[in-house]
């Protein structure tokens, strides 16, 4: 990281000059890798016009910024990338709308005092107690599915991993597990509120879910502040213990709305993501089969190859200069994970998915620093299992012929289906 410490003003951008900013739909799927393998080539940091931001392809630049959280805040993670119109704005105002920074979007010291509380329940050593109940849950979903041998094509998404990680988090939020459909679609909603591309009319109505997302947040919270659980909103509740210094019922309520998204939503699209890898690379898929011992690695291969977080955000507190660019104070960032991902410097030919990669779990897909995921180990876990399991049941499974409709934010990218044939019958 280079500041610009010795210019006190703040002075306008400047960068070599290029087209792939021009080229860049932040939005869409299409040749998002391509375009990402020629900005490190040609023009590592470029500008994109269409929702102002500094997009970083490099991984050690984007590592930096991760890596200095007082330099670049994350204030702006989960700000609409698409501004909420006057109607959306005060239909949140009016209903009670008060979600507040707190995790990934909260800078020190606040995101300490919050993370140390959260880590203290989500940690590695309590997601692993979870697995007999993650092997279950999984199984559950794949004795639904026709056996080997079916001649009817299965949509994995749909019948599987829609909702297997809501069920797998509402064990440690204390959920029932028949709210799963409606916080499902909350969720989606709410990830096209904060990074797609609505119109006003679109925004209106994903609002009102929205709030009522954030209105069943607060009576849960309510719930367990008047019957405390083993579960995590009353473990928030016991270390708060009535003292808003520790931390207050509205962030308390702010934390669970946050992990109503995002304990679920990437670990969807990053299982969909893993099988499409896989069964597109069907060796890959042979050999996870043949050997299981491959599995642990094949799950960072899947989180290299096609991350189910294609981007992140940060903002500038001072004036910096990233890949030769020099970026005022006040500029918003976006990192390219999936880019970094894919970076020649760090991955011999990282356009080709290897299980056996040697260095596959150098990807930065859970992030850097302070905000590193917290949720890694599970996401993990929960893959790993249903490679396990699927690979056991399914050997001989495949791609069905489709053309895949990908999900459009700047951030979360994962198929809207994936249908494939699960082989042929066992001898």
């Amino acid at each position: 990281m280079t500041t610009l410490d010795s210019n006190p003003t703040t002075q306008p951008a400047t960068c070599p000059a290029g087209s792939v900013g021009a080229e860049y739909d932040p939005f869409g799927a299409q040749r998002t890798y391509e375009l990402f393998a020629r900005a490190r080539r040609e023009e590592p940091v470029f500008y994109c016009p269409e929702i102002d931001y500094w997009v970083i392809s490099r991984r050690r630049d984007v590592l930096d910024v991760l890596r200095n959280p007082d330099v670049y805040s994350a204030q702006i993670t989960l700000s609409p990338v698409t501004p909420f119109s006057g109607a959306v704005t005060e239909l949140f105002q009016q209903g009670g709308f008060s979600a507040q920074p707190v995790q990934s979007n909260c800078d020190r010291p606040d995101h300490t005092r919050i993370r140390e509380i959260s880590a203290q329940i989500l940690s590695a050593a309590n997601y692993a107690a979870l697995e007999p109940d993650i092997r279950r849950i999984a199984a559950e979903f794949l004795q639904r599915l026709p056996p080997a041998g079916s001649a009817q094509p299965v949509d994995l998404l749909k019948s599987v991993f829609y909702e297997f990680p809501a069920h797998v988090l509402f064990l440690i939020l204390g959920i029932p597990d028949a709210d799963v459909p409606k916080i499902k679609a909350w969720a989606d909603n709410r990830l096209l509120m904060t990074f797609g591309r609505l119109d006003e009319q679109q925004q209106l109505r994903c609002a009102e879910d929205m709030l009522a997302y954030w209105h069943y947040c607060e009576d849960l919270v309510a719930d367990r502040a008047a019957n405390l659980r083993d579960d995590y909103p009353s473990h928030l509740l016991r270390a708060r213990n009535g003292d808003d210094r520790v931390m207050s019922i509205n962030e308390i309520v702010s934390v669970v709305f946050g992990l109503l998204l995002a304990g679920h939503e990437t670990t969807t699209n990053l299982s969909a993501n893993a099988f499409r890898s896989m069964l597109t690379y069907p060796e890959n898929w042979r050999a996870i089969c043949a050997e299981p011992e491959l599995i642990a690695n094949a799950v960072e291969e899947a989180l290299r190859f096609n991350t189910s977080v294609i981007c992140w955000r940060r903002k500038t507190l001072q004036d910096v200069q990233i890949g030769g660019c020099n970026i005022p104070a006040g500029s918003n960032l976006l990192l390219g994970l999936a880019s970094a991902n894919h970076d020649e410097e760090e991955f011999e030919a990282p356009e080709r998915f290897d299980v056996r990669r040697r260095n596959a779990r150098r990807h930065i897909s859970f992030g850097s620093g302070i905000h590193f995921c917290i949720g890694a180990p599970l996401a993990r876990l929960e893959l790993k299992v249903l490679l396990e399991m699927f690979s056991q049941r399914y050997p001989d499974m495949s791609l069905a012929p489709q053309s895949f409709e990908m999900i459009e934010t700047v951030a979360f990218r994962g198929p809207k289906a994936l249908w494939v044939n699960l082989g042929p019958a066992d001898a």
